[in-house]
């Protein structure tokens, strides 16, 4: 499959979650510093708007699941998704991932989708869950020597925002150039 395929059958696994509903959201949480203080990794940090993610379950009304991920391309990383039948944690994370449930995203009937390029790549998909928005983001927060974070477009992780001006507003590492799919 080619990569304009590709891009293609990823965009309609995302649009076609238009009018289904998301009873919740489960997935591997990355932190964002590995040890800032000596007292283990940090996972959040009121001047971070978003979610770090390693990948993102979206449960469906009907007992299935979208699990949301990336992968690696030769520019960089898209966004994709695809049915999954993982059904909890397995275990095996700790460290700086953890397994959890994101009540703090949306969940409800999804009333809009829209995904968005960025140079050949898939890099944001937008929804509308009820009234609620969420952004999810090809990137990675990236933590400095002088422990601030370098917000990377098309990485290898999974942000999660709630608010689309916050993903406007973030320090990005390079231009936004994000177009319609």
């Amino acid at each position: 499959m080619g990569r304009d395929e590709w891009l293609a059958v990823q965009a309609r696994n995302f649009k076609a979650l238009r009018g289904r509903r998301i009873d919740r959201w489960v997935g591997v949480e990355m932190a964002l510093r590995e040890d800032p203080a000596g007292t283990g990794p940090q996972f959040a940090d009121p001047e971070v708007p978003c979610v770090q993610l390693y990948w993102l379950q979206a449960w469906l009304d009907d007992g299935s699941a979208v699990e949301i991920g990336t992968y690696q391309g030769d520019d960089g990383f898209s966004l994709g998704g695809h049915p999954s039948d993982k059904s909890s944690d397995d275990g095996r994370w700790d460290g700086i991932y953890r397994w959890r449930s994101f009540p703090e995203l949306p969940a409800g009937s999804v009333e809009q989708v829209a995904v968005f390029l960025d140079q050949c790549l898939l890099a944001e998909v937008h929804f509308l869950i009820g009234t609620r928005p969420l952004a999810l983001v090809a990137g990675e927060l990236e933590e400095r020597h002088d422990g601030g974070l370098t917000f990377q477009r098309l990485d290898e992780s999974v942000l999660a925002f709630t608010d689309l001006v916050a993903v406007e507003r973030a320090p990005w590492s390079t231009a936004r150039q994000i177009r319609r799919f």
